[in-house]
């Protein structure tokens, strides 16, 4: 969703290319920050000695996005990967090596709302509970999931409140990040997805940079300072009933996981602290980061080893690492991928030659590898106002051949998945 064209202009999930272009010099270097050990980032496994660096089982092979520099160190941390649109103020945590080679054989599972750590002589492709193979094909409920939109970028709130926003089309990370949250909260109990409410500001203040003018245009208190829109978990302002606005705001506005010096899961100022109105959304790594502080129930001790890990888009065996991941994330755990791609390969953005290449962000609910084109199935929170192109209808679930997907997240402006 960031980058619009190979070496220039960042954009959003709705936002044209010419409206970013003047983002990319919010691109800068970034530091890790410290990570927990193995053990407390994963409170509900038993580990034994140090791992193995060899993948879980015979049959196996693993990840191999997650490799680690040869020669492998036997211990300490290790950026996830290379950050491809870096914020500074929205640092990377590192993760162990210990720990990825344990994500990359497929060991780290989703037990009864617990996250354990699979014996080295486990088949990571079979239930840990019921022992049966991971199925062929599999795909989550999305009766609730599929009404997660993004609200307009103008109009009213839940409170009837009239508002101009140009950030609001530019949440597709944060409208990614909480579908998959959304099964989280229906397999662990948290975060809040379905009932979090409340007004919600642009974090221009905690960006360290002055509010943009001209800006967003919204309600004020009666002392005159800005209010921002109210949002909760389930609205009907736009002539449907919409899921989790108020939580999706709070991702892309509030969430503020330790070691960020900035709030929101976008970025909204560049380099030079200049803000950035319209926001150009989030990198790949942060949806990470939201991920694992908000499924982890804000675990500041564990966190950033909870679940997820990120991979780059140029791996050469990214379509089967991806089908692997998936078939865990969904198949075998049942919580959803969340990718970041070009949206001109996207079948919902399908316009002929006029299909943009926009940094976007979705979430794949489901597979099936027996299909004649295997296929995937996504959610995207874009919604009908935000892309008008192609067969995209509001509450739609979509569906895409595996190697369509692949191309996607390898085209001009896509960047990879996390899972």
């Amino acid at each position: 969703m960031l980058f619009v064209a190979a070496a220039a202009g960042i954009s959003g999930c709705g936002a044209s290319a010419a409206t970013m272009a003047s983002a990319a010099s919010a691109t800068s270097d970034s530091s890790p920050v410290a990570t927990s050990s193995l053990a407390t980032a994963l409170p509900s496994a038993t580990l034994a000695a140090t791992p193995a660096p060899t993948p879980a089982g015979p049959t196996f092979p693993a990840i191999d996005v997650f490799a680690t520099p040869s020669p492998a160190p036997a211990k300490g941390a290790l950026p996830t990967d290379q950050v491809d649109s870096p914020a500074p103020r929205r640092p990377v945590p590192a993760q162990s090596a210990e720990w990825l080679r344990l994500k990359a054989a497929g060991r780290i599972a989703l037990v009864g709302g617990r996250v354990v750590v699979l014996a080295a002589s486990a088949d990571p492709m079979t239930d840990p509970v019921t022992g049966a193979t991971v199925p062929a094909a599999r795909t989550l409920d999305t009766a609730y999931a599929r009404w997660i939109i993004e609200p307009l970028g103008s109009g009213k709130d839940a409170k009837g409140n009239t508002f101009t926003n140009k950030n609001y089309w530019n949440l597709c990370e944060a409208g990614a990040t909480t579908t998959a949250l959304y099964y989280w909260q229906q397999l662990t109990g948290r975060p809040n997805v379905t009932g979090t409410a409340g007004w919600f500001l642009d974090p221009y203040a905690a960006e360290g940079v002055a509010w943009p003018s001209p800006g967003p245009a919204f309600v004020r208190g009666t002392d005159g300072k800005l209010l921002g829109t109210y949002w909760t978990g389930t609205d009907t302002v736009n002539g449907y009933t919409a899921h989790g606005r108020g939580y999706m705001m709070y991702i892309g506005m509030t969430m503020r996981p330790p070691g960020w010096v900035s709030a929101g899961q976008a970025v909204y100022a560049d380099s030079n602290g200049k803000p950035l109105y319209p926001t150009i959304g989030a990198p790949r790594t942060n949806i990470g980061v939201a991920l694992n502080w908000e499924a982890s129930g804000n675990d500041a001790g564990g966190w950033t080893e909870f679940w997820y890990a990120s991979v780059m888009r140029f791996e050469p065996t990214a379509a089967r690492d991806l089908n692997a991941a998936v078939m865990f994330d969904v198949g075998r755990d049942g919580v959803p991928v969340v990718m970041e791609l070009d949206t001109h390969g996207l079948p919902n953005w399908q316009a002929g030659d006029a299909t943009p290449h926009i940094r976007h962000a979705v979430s794949i609910v489901g597979y099936d590898n027996k299909a004649n084109p295997p296929t995937y199935t996504y959610i995207d929170t874009c919604g009908r106002a935000c892309n008008t192109r192609g067969d995209n209808q509001n509450g739609q679930v979509h569906v895409i051949a595996q190697s369509q997907m692949v191309a996607a997240m390898q085209d001009t402006v896509g960047s990879g998945f996390v899972w």
